[in-house]
Parts: structure tokens; sequence; C-alpha cells
């Protein structure tokens, strides 16, 4: 397809700076507009609160009808992330790796998380039933 003039690839490490930061600072920023923000394989790697501060700054970074495409660990009965059968193994190689999986969310509970930080769950969606390996893929709706 191409590159297009309205997309923008900023490449930034989120554990040493914020995303609404590093947005007004790019003067081709608009935050008026509606946007897709992407956070494929990243929420895992954080800790709740910053999941929480990445969503709250991503609303707050863009216009009505922006969209945030994601994808998430789900928590086992136990509280623990599900990575299916493997479960132990997995967290522990993720950790011993230093890469632990630090959030985790059930499914269920998905929808009123995102409320809580200014989303909801795109009404054209699949909401939580898009399971792609042990990650869930998810769009919300600004």
């Amino acid at each position: 397809m191409g590159l297009r003039d309205n997309l923008q690839v900023i490449a930034e490490d989120l554990g040493k700076s914020q995303l609404g930061d590093v947005l007004r600072a790019n003067r081709t920023w608009d935050p008026t507009i509606s946007s897709v923000i992407v956070a494929e394989g990243l929420l895992m790697y954080l800790p709740s609160t910053a999941v929480k501060s990445l969503l709250k700054q991503c609303a707050s970074i863009s216009g009505t009808g922006s969209r945030l495409a994601f994808t998430y660990i789900g928590t086992r009965a136990n509280d623990q992330p599900d990575a299916a059968p493997r479960t132990g193994l997995v967290l522990w190689l993720l950790k011993v790796s230093g890469e632990p999986w630090l959030w985790s969310i059930r499914p269920d509970e998905l929808g009123s998380f995102l409320k809580k930080n200014n989303w909801t769950i795109a009404p054209d969606q699949m909401a939580s039933s898009g399971k792609f390996g042990v990650e869930f893929f998810d769009v919300a709706l600004k």
C-alpha cells in the first residue's frame, strides 16, 4: 500500500516517556481528529497503573471516534495470566528472560475496565471473542 500522508510512526520507549508528551511534542499530531492507535503485544508487559495511564493518555490525545486496537492476556480464576495449558512454564520463561507479564484481565471485565479509562468496546467488533494463541484482540472506541 505504500506510505500514507496520514500515517504517523513514532519510535519511542514508553517506559521512559509518556505517550501524551511524545505526541504533544510532535508538531504534525492533531489531537482533535479521529485516530487509530495500535497497542499490539504491549499491555501485558506494563504494570496495571501504566496500562490505565496509557489508555487515559490515548483518550486525551485523540479526537472523538478514535479507535484503540490492542491485544491483551486473559486472567485465570487464580488471578494468574492465562497462557493455556503451559501457563506455569510460559510465565517462568518470560520472567527469566526479563520480560514478565505484568498485566492481564478477565475478558468479561474488559468492558468496565475500558469505561473507567475513557473507552468503550467498539460495538462493531467481536468484543473479547477474538483470541489468537494466548492473546485476545479487541478494539475500543472513544
